[in-house]
């Protein structure tokens, strides 16, 4: 698959505003007086996909800086596949906080 600069673009802003994201939900959980087992669970996964997230970030910066190498097409494949891991990651803390909710 033919990577695009707009692609690159499109992956560097989402991973932003969903780090940005993931790293307020750690804070609000840290906020919480008491925290049971799973909410400790969905707050590591939460922590953990943000860093994704952010490595995402770095990762597109520097393939957007080696554009037109064979780096920059591995860059990119490996910041996609840790923007997926990181994304499945937000998913599963997500449906452990609405499980702790239930």
């Amino acid at each position: 698959m033919a990577h695009t600069e707009q692609s690159i673009d499109t992956l560097i802003s989402i991973s932003g505003t969903l780090a940005s994201i993931n790293l307020a939900l750690v804070a609000i959980l840290a906020a919480k007086t008491s925290i049971d087992h799973v909410e400790v669970a969905a707050d590591d996964f939460f922590l953990f996909s943000s860093l994704g997230f952010l490595f995402v970030v770095v990762l597109g910066y520097l393939a957007q800086k080696n554009q037109g190498s064979a780096n920059a097409n591995r860059l990119v494949s490996i910041s996609e596949w840790i923007f997926s891991g990181s994304l499945a990651a937000t998913v599963i803390g997500a449906v452990l906080m609405v499980y702790s909710a239930v």
